[in-house]
């Protein structure tokens, strides 16, 4: 929040403190805000160095060779959000400055039973609607089978409910169960607010927008002040300024949201809606930043313009038979063309002015740039050309079905001056993904793709994609791997995700927060129909990992910001897919998952190396309910406490207070802020290999692959027995050796091979390859083929090798 802003809550803080402090709720507790050093933020809420994350005695695990209370836990009401407490982790535990919650108290709070058990929940069966009285029906799964409750709401706060058992004479369970607030319908929390406060007393009718505007729902809060003022204008006279200070609050808020939706590369909706925008409601400050973004999205719009104009203005002066290639691509940049891309032509538009410079130059760095990204450099028609011809070629090599045609597209390759490796390696991440997208079927919400995989021994595997509004194919996206769980559908992942298909004229959209984000969606049907649990094999780790490749070969996915996530089985798959594959992802996040074999004999794989400290392969969020009936089955504590209780791990684990085992909608907003940090981007050349194998499949880690595993070392999934496992452990050698250190692989001979790129190793000179203490000394070239089979084999165009060594 900006300072301004802050300003104007505290003087709106100030006219609703006056008249409510007699009823307002106090804060029994002093509560903290957690500063984490990725840049996150957590709280307010009341702090408690733990050492394990479960505060039942029966599921208490010891965090192993650590001292003391190794875990930092902020409890605000709704949850407990568990990290390590180490300096490296949290910066500070400060006192937060916050006025106390407004808490409404309900009838209900004199209701709820006293006597039983907190029940241990496996599962949901069904959940009415509350009514005005804060009331509902509550129906789950124990191991004893299926209980029926009646709830209430004794307190809701602006963040939470709290809803209790009601007695009934018939209640056999204790339950303090937290919703968050923003899960009741907006109708159906006026209806209750309003039941419960004293609507003749104009002070309550304060707390109700004290309460409004503590959730950051501004036009509600408007809409109840309003009200407020009509029901008592005499005794809320002064407090009329209310009203426009609540509005300037909600246009600010509409506006970061349009700022938001610009970054995520929705420019024709924020460029809609600034133009919409009441420019006079918002803040001095933010009025100075919205004339400032139109005049930038001006200048964008006639930056554009003048490229298409310029461009095909130069083209004509071409000698007739170049104007046939170059008109083409000129075409292409002018269809294509727009705020995203337009940055590519940079060189060109800052020369093309310059009569100095001859019409071939110029539009040489209009098709470099374009073809090879901005900043290229590419000056001279006929490298330029040749990098057209690639292109082409490449788009062909990597759809055409035999070896054969394959062949002879790098032969031509090979005589293509535009083909050399690091030319090669930049068109490559500028082109468009090389397979079509299958159409959008109707009835469809807007962005839903349904695509089909095929798996060789297999059969064609189905998969979901939800694409972000605008998608534009020459952007790169973010990317969730959602799993759903069994009996949940690819559909429910993609809901959970981008929010349910809301009917918007014409059609149907959403606007969840991956839609809002601008998240690339993929969700498989990677359970077959037999089965009723994550069986940790490889054949599903393969039907996951087809279906994602196949989605890089059709969509424009960021791989250095894809996330693997899951609910319950999916959870679960989603877990052991980032201990096995850590190289693949940003993240993790498993929503309400089990842990067991691999899971907890791979959990070295998502720590730090020992000699680096400063590369954790990736981050992991745990989301789970205090009530989950599975935990006592589950080892999901036991290796959580153990992530928790080292910095050598990214982990954050939140635990629903009175929560089952359900989807956690109301933790995706802080999900997907998780997400956004710069800290979760994928480490494409880790510097030193420190990981575990259990099975076959698990062979390949970042750069360093073993053709095999030791079959004593690769057990078998189903009879799980962890007597051995496997052990990488390798290095990338320092700039003066130039080379890698292989200490231990798992596989026959110490057989290894090893995939190269610029970022680790100088092909200029001689590399230094060890294995196992033998060392060899090799001078090698960049190798267009194996670069080029990597990303036909694997997907990715952003990170791929350019040579590969069998040693």
């Amino acid at each position: 929040m900006s300072q301004s802003s802050s300003n104007r809550f505290a003087a709106l803080a100030v006219f609703l403190v006056a008249a409510t402090s007699t009823t307002a709720g106090m804060r029994a507790q002093t509560e903290f805000i957690l500063e984490l050093r990725n840049g996150m933020q957590i709280g307010p809420g009341i702090g408690e160095k733990v050492d394990s994350i479960s505060a039942k005695a029966s599921e208490r695990v010891s965090p192993g060779n650590v001292n003391g209370e190794p875990i930092q836990s902020l409890n605000d009401g709704l949850r407990i959000t568990f990290v390590n407490r180490s300096a490296r982790n949290i910066i500070a535990l400060r006192e937060s400055t916050a006025r106390a919650s407004e808490k409404i108290i309900l009838a209900s709070d004199g209701e709820a039973a006293q006597s039983g058990n907190s029940p241990a929940i496996l599962g949901v069966v069904e959940v009415t609607a509350f009514n005005k009285y804060g009331r509902r029906r509550y129906s789950f799964m124990t191991t004893r089978g299926q209980v029926d409750v009646l709830q209430g709401i004794t307190v809701i706060t602006p963040l939470f409910a709290k809803v209790e058992v009601l007695r009934t004479g018939s209640e056999a369970f204790v339950w303090d169960q937290r919703v968050i607030t923003t899960s009741i319908p907006p109708k159906d929390l006026r209806a209750i607010l309003l039941q419960a406060i004293d609507l003749n007393q104009s002070s309550e009718w304060l707390r109700l927008v004290s309460f409004y505007e503590q959730a950051e729902r501004y036009s509600e809060a408007q809409e109840i002040m309003t009200e407020a003022l009509e029901k008592f204008p005499g005794e809320l006279a002064d407090r009329a300024p209310i009203i426009t200070q609540l509005n300037q609050l909600a246009a600010n808020q509409k506006f970061e949201e349009i700022r938001l939706r610009q970054n995520s590369g929705q420019h024709e909706l924020a460029k809609n809606l600034l133009g919409q925008f009441p420019i006079n409601v918002l803040s001095a400050e933010n009025q100075l930043k919205l004339d400032s973004e139109i005049k930038s999205l001006q200048q964008n719009l006639l930056q554009i313009a003048d490229i298409d104009q310029s461009l095909k203005a130069l083209v004509a002066k071409l000698p007739e038979p170049e104007q046939q290639v170059a008109s083409a691509i000129a075409d292409e940049i002018s269809n294509e063309i727009n705020f995203d891309s337009v940055v590519r032509l940079d060189d060109f538009q800052r020369l093309r002015k310059d009569s100095s410079v001859p019409v071939e130059n110029l539009i040489a760095y209009a098709v470099g740039g374009w073809t090879l990204g901005s900043g290229s450099g590419l000056d001279n028609w006929a490298v330029a050309k040749s990098v057209v011809r690639v292109r082409e070629l490449v788009q062909r090599y990597l759809t055409v079905a035999t070896q054969a045609e394959r062949a002879q597209i790098l032969q031509e390759l090979k005589g293509q001056e535009g083909a050399q490796p690091p030319l090669l390696a930049k068109i490559i991440s500028t082109m468009k993904p090389p397979l079509a997208a299958a159409p959008h079927q109707a009835g469809d919400p807007q962005g839903l793709i349904r695509q089909q995989a095929q798996l060789t021994g297999f059969g064609p595997i189905n998969y979901v994609v939800q694409l972000p509004p605008e998608y534009n194919p020459n952007r790169k996206y973010p990317c969730v791997l959602a799993l759903p769980g069994k009996a949940d559908s690819p559909e429910l992942e993609i809901n959970w995700w981008c929010g349910m298909p809301v009917d918007v004229s014409s059609g149907q959209y959403r606007f969840g927060q991956g839609t809002r984000y601008g998240y690339i969606v993929v969700s498989p049907a990677w359970m077959t129909d037999k089965q009723t649990e994550y069986e940790y094999t490889e054949g599903e780790h393969a039907r996951i990992l087809t279906c994602y490749r196949d989605a890089l070969r059709r969509f424009s996915i960021d791989t250095d910001r894809v996330f693997i996530a899951g609910h319950y089985d999916g959870g679960t798959a989603a877990w052991d897919l980032a201990s096995s594959h850590p190289d693949l992802w940003a993240g993790a996040i498993m929503v309400s998952p089990g842990a067991d074999k691999h899971i907890l004999h791979y959990k070295e794989n998502l720590r730090t190396s020992m000699r680096d400290i400063d590369q954790i392969p990736l981050g992991t969020y745990i989301v789970y309910g205090d009530n989950d009936g599975t935990r006592t089955v589950s080892f999901m504590g036991a290796v959580a406490t153990s992530y928790l209780s080292n910095p050598n791990y990214d982990c954050v684990a939140v635990q629903y207070n009175g929560e089952g085992r359900v989807r956690f909608a109301a933790e995706l907003p802080r999900i997907v802020e998780w997400m956004e940090l710069s800290s979760h981007r994928r480490i494409r050349a880790m510097r030193n290999i420190e990981f575990r194998t259990m099975r076959n499949g698990d062979r390949s880690f970042y750069w360093l692959e073993a053709p095999s595993i030791i079959p004593d070392l690769a057990g078998n999934a189903y009879q799980f027995e962890p007597k051995n496992f496997g052990v990488f452990d390798a290095r990338l050698l320092d700039s003066a050796g130039n080379g890698v250190q292989i200490s231990k692989i798992p596989s026959p001979n110490h057989a290894a091979i090893v995939w190269l790129t610029p970022e680790m190793v100088d092909f200029s000179r001689p590399i230094t390859f060890i294995n196992s203490g033998r060392k060899t000394v090799q001078t090698l070239e960049p190798d267009i083929e194996v670069m080029l089979e990597d990303v036909r084999r694997r997907g990715d165009r952003q990170h791929f090798f350019w040579q590969k060594v069998a040693l």
